[in-house]
């Protein structure tokens, strides 16, 4: 029991008192009632997107419209339409013509920053490096990761876990663009922000900083590929970490990208999940094996280190499992790689990723 007594001027009040942690135990309570109700939930979630996600396995053709319709609905959840269409704004139509200013060349070709309309006030911001020669060149986007800038993906100075992505791409004679996201490390490459902060504003306007990244991709897409030089039938993407998350997300919504590799992301996104990667219900219609079934029949990579420091690998192999489902219900299992490297949280050193990459672009 409480104390029930404090002396006021001449006469006894009498009010209850106690020590601070005698309703700890109800609110010990509160939190593991709620901890293991959404632990039920996100067990239950399997069977729900199961349910949800069914498309039509009779052939790749088939499969193809049958998943139409979740293309929609997944470019919905991130928020993709408030920035593709509406009555009330401007146009997509490009304002400008994309800017291209030559920064070098050497042995591989010649080096662009290109600067690229997207919405009135809006630009995409990305380096191009274009292969010497006449081509047409296939184009595959290269996108860097958190903390990361394209100079990163492109050699341009060391960094940790790039390995030379963009320039291996280069070297086999494709054109590689590499975009900036809002994802660089602030003070040394940048202005300060707080990314958390601007998802927030753009999601309570019925958008996220997902949709207007991939927007910003997309509308890349829309320009690079009207270049002579460039083969608008082969195009690729591949990502590490961040950019394998864009990789994955962008080649889901854009039939466009061919073939896609993304490096260091897939996961259990229950136990790897982020306030940008999370969207209402998402959970209950699209994690990551459901995302690579948006990109089949189409030709994808996966592949996780052994040593990463950021994400389980356990995690990897067993949502890797499960995105496989849909390549081998339609026999063309050849398609999809899910591989476990030697390595840590970086872009694969060895050339199995780049060879997969060629093959199918």
């Amino acid at each position: 029991m409480g104390e029930m007594s404090e002396e006021r001027n001449n006469g006894v009040r009498r009010f209850y008192r106690e020590s601070e942690d005698r309703g700890n135990h109800h609110r010990m309570q509160q939190y593991t009632e709620l901890t293991a109700w959404i632990t039920r939930l996100q067990d239950q979630s399997g069977t729900r997107r199961q349910t949800y996600f069914t498309p039509d396995y009779t052939d790749c053709q088939t499969y193809s419209s049958s998943i139409a319709h979740y293309r929609k609905e997944f470019a919905a959840m991130v928020g993709l339409p408030r920035l593709t269409s509406s009555h009330e704004e401007t146009a997509i139509e490009p304002l400008e013509e994309a800017a291209y200013e030559l920064i070098g060349e050497d042995e591989l070709g010649e080096i662009y920053r290109v600067t690229i309309p997207v919405r009135e006030g809006l630009h995409a911001y990305g380096l191009l490096m274009r292969p010497t020669g006449k081509g047409p060149f296939p184009l595959v986007i290269s996108q860097h990761g958190g903390q990361g800038i394209p100079e990163m993906t492109a050699g341009f100075f060391d960094s940790a876990n790039y390995n030379d992505m963009s320039r291996r791409i280069v070297q086999r004679g494709v054109a590689v663009f590499a975009p900036q996201l809002l994802l660089w490390e602030t003070g040394r490459f940048g202005p300060v922000f707080d990314r958390k902060q601007i998802d927030v504003q753009l999601k309570q306007l019925g958008s996220s900083i997902t949709a207007l990244e991939l927007f910003k991709i997309q509308r890349s897409l829309d320009h690079l590929l009207e270049r002579p030089d460039i083969d608008a039938k082969r195009v690729g993407m591949v990502g590490l970490s961040y950019g394998g998350f864009y990789t994955l997300f962008a080649t889901a919504l854009d039939p466009r990208i061919g073939v896609a590799v993304s490096s260091c992301f897939v996961n259990d996104r229950f136990t790897h999940g982020r306030s940008d990667w999370t969207w209402h219900n998402s959970g209950n219609m699209f994690l990551d094996a459901e995302v690579c079934g948006l990109i089949c029949p189409r030709p994808l990579y996966i592949e996780g280190g052994s040593r990463d420091e950021l994400f389980g690998i356990q995690g990897f192999v067993e949502e890797s499992r499960r995105g496989r489902v849909h390549y081998d219900r339609l026999v063309i299992g050849d398609r999809f790689k899910a591989v476990v490297f030697d390595g840590a949280h970086e872009f694969n050193p060895q050339d199995e990723p780049i060879n997969f990459l060629m093959k199918y672009l």
